[in-house]
């Protein structure tokens, strides 16, 4: 494409990844992002739908929390869906648009795993794919409803980005993320095809995704 540097060999798997973009605003403001960057955007935006849900008159605090669990618990299934179908999907061998846009979209931290500019969604995206989410979620749970369920999927989503930047740069301190970290090496290193979810392993048994062989003790890969 014309606004995208040449794609880059890689040489350097566990340092940043070059420069993707021709256009110096989108390098820098759109295709580096960090996690406190995440958090600034969309916090405000998870206490607005929060405080909306409790002071709704149609809404107890028990039903605004049984809400928020409902949204938290559909964000898990969302995570497996948009990993596995969209961030994975198989471009045409013959079509250069389809091969650019799997890269841009998740081949490039595949190729760059340990970049931390490039380990959390740039918030353009995420807004994107929010609208495209919040609409029909509103259409189908009512105003009610909507509030507390928005504000637990919003609350899957920054787990989910603050666990997946964890499992490339952090060490983990106890079980559960430990088991992350160790599911997500498999897949970059190992199975890519296989272990999607990142923050729960609920989804690749249920679609048959968790390897045969089971996950090794030891994580493959790492910095």
């Amino acid at each position: 494409m014309f606004w995208l540097e040449p794609r880059p060999e890689l040489v350097h798997p566990q340092r940043g990844s070059p420069r993707m973009f021709r256009v110096d605003w989108i390098e820098k403001h759109l295709s580096r992002v960090r996690p406190w960057q995440v958090m600034a955007v969309w916090m405000p935006v998870l206490a607005w739908f929060l405080t909306a849900a409790l002071r709704h008159p149609a809404l107890s605090p028990a039903g605004a929390g049984l809400g928020v669990l409902g949204g938290l618990a559909f964000w898990t299934l969302l995570e497996y869906v948009l990993h596995r179908w969209v961030f994975h999907f198989r471009p045409h061998p013959r079509s250069e648009l389809q091969r650019d846009v799997s890269f841009l979209i998740h081949g490039v931290h595949h190729d760059w795993p340990y970049d931390p500019d490039r380990l959390v969604m740039p918030p353009v995206v995420a807004v994107v794919i929010a609208l495209a989410i919040g609409f029909p979620m509103r259409a189908a749970l009512g105003p009610v409803w909507f509030a507390p369920a928005f504000a637990g999927l919003l609350l899957g989503y920054l787990w989910y980005d603050l666990t997946h930047y964890a499992t490339h740069h952090a060490r983990p301190r106890t079980a559960l993320g430990e088991m992350q970290r160790r599911n997500h090496m498999v897949h970059h290193f190992k199975h890519p095809d296989q272990l999607y979810g990142v923050t729960t392993p609920l989804w690749d048994f249920v679609f048959g995704t968790w390897p045969r062989e089971g996950v090794p003790r030891s994580s493959p890969g790492g910095p």
